[in-house]
């Protein structure tokens, strides 16, 4: 077996393990949905998920009380293993000063829409998050994860960016942002999907801090786009 394919096993072989966990989130977070910047209940249930792994998590973090930060302790006096965070500043730090490793931002979203819940599936996008910070390798593969931002827009503006779209396996005429839409996220395909993405995100991870020649094409990429937006002028 490959280097590539051992990775992309190992953490399949992770997320199966995590898969009653994952789907537990995302539906104790359907359940019980909270809009933005008042998603307490949300934010304890990901900082108990991801402690009961190892990770150390910091709780209102960003100027934020509902946003986190978890890394895993570094090993040896090493690097930290991995961050991850949640996503709710309004702008996101290029590089850690403690850290000299590339970093990648898995950025995990879980506020609600008022009225209808999670008819963005935050709760899917906040189980895809936590699992593929969770299954990621440890350094050398992957060192540290983290990042805040309102809106993956917003990120893209600073730093090279992916919001990848994944289907739930529902109807074709069920759209995001209505109450049918929140109901699919907790069906059986739905969570299928929650695990094949955080698979996929971990090994996206992987390939970006393992491989320079890739972070040197989308920072190339990115810098022809325009570069970090810096305000108006």
């Amino acid at each position: 077996m490959t280097g590539a394919a051992s990775v992309d096993a190992e953490v399949a072989a992770t997320l199966e393990t995590l898969r009653p966990e994952l789907a537990r989130l995302a539906r104790e977070l359907y359940d019980e949905p909270e809009i933005g910047f008042a998603e307490h209940a949300s934010d304890a249930r990901l900082a108990a998920l991801l402690t009961s792994h190892g990770a150390e998590v910091e709780v209102g973090v960003f100027g934020l009380p509902t946003a986190l930060r978890a890394t895993f302790p570094a090993a040896d006096g090493g690097a930290p293993a991995a961050e991850t965070s949640d996503v709710e500043a309004s702008d996101v730090e290029a590089s850690d000063p403690e850290a000299s490793a590339p970093h990648f931002a898995i950025i995990a979203e879980y506020d609600a829409l008022p009225g209808i819940g999670h008819a963005c599936g935050h709760n899917i996008i906040a189980g895809v998050a936590v699992g593929a910070f969770l299954a990621a390798p440890p350094p050398p593969a992957v060192v540290p994860q983290g990042g805040p931002s309102t809106d993956m827009g917003n990120v893209s503006r600073i730093v090279p960016s992916i919001h990848p779209s994944i289907g739930l396996g529902g109807p074709d005429d069920v759209f995001p942002h209505n109450a049918d839409f929140a109901d699919l996220t907790v069906l059986p395909p739905a969570l299928d999907a929650l695990v094949d993405a955080a698979a996929a995100l971990a090994a996206t991870a992987v390939d970006d801090v393992a491989d320079p020649d890739l972070r040197a094409a989308a920072a190339s990429e990115f810098e022809a786009s325009g570069g970090p937006f810096r305000g108006e002028s």
